[in-house]
């Protein structure tokens, strides 16, 4: 019997053979690029920003990927009942700012803060930990394996990176502040790209 999936059509209306994690990754790599060209005439005072928008969307979206895949700033974990409801709670807040303005916005800065901080250190303790307690020489990782690791540990120290930003708000300039999320932004674009050739 033919999969259905597989006849919708050819060339662009054809089904794309995309993952859904990495259908998932592309919007927001796409949403925080845009950001982040879009802080820079922020920053300049070209055009006039809405931190609750920002922080809201970044919320839902945080939301959605918890609902769809199970995907934490912390990590990938099962769909569990409680971690479904922390996505709806997540969602609910994101959406509330996004509508009313300037009630939600320093809780929403430090959650998003202390989940990017804790998530970066918690995923970079994971990855290199186990490398320094191995008593062997670990083996050499293909071209393709070598540049995932050097990708999710450099999107580990941006989200570092990020969380500070946002938790001190003033220490790290507008400018930097962009800059760090275009990077991020792009940085998910190479993950994806790179998944889709370990896939």
């Amino acid at each position: 019997m033919t999969d259905p999936r597989t006849t919708g059509g050819t060339g662009l209306f054809g089904e794309a053979s995309l993952p859904l994690s990495i259908a998932v990754v592309i919007p927001v790599g796409a949403l925080l690029i845009l950001l982040g060209l879009l802080l820079f005439p922020v920053n300049q005072g070209m055009i006039p920003f809405s931190p609750d928008g920002q922080l809201g969307l970044l919320l839902v979206i945080m939301a959605v990927q918890m609902l769809a895949l199970g995907e934490t700033p912390m990590g990938q974990y099962r769909r569990s009942r409680l971690l479904i409801g922390i996505g709806i709670a997540f969602a609910a807040i994101g959406i509330f700012s996004c509508i009313v303005p300037g009630i939600l916005t320093d809780v929403i800065r430090q959650l998003l803060a202390i989940l990017n901080i804790a998530g970066g250190a918690i995923l970079l303790t994971k990855r290199f930990l186990p490398m320094l307690h191995a008593a062997a020489e670990p083996a050499p990782l293909p071209p393709i394996l070598k540049r995932l690791l050097v990708t999710l540990t450099v999107l580990n120290v941006v989200a570092i990176a990020f969380g500070i930003s946002m938790l001190l708000p003033g220490l790290v300039p507008g400018m930097v502040i962009a800059g760090i999320v275009v990077i991020n932004g792009l940085l998910l674009f190479v993950l994806a790209s790179i998944l889709l050739k370990i896939g």
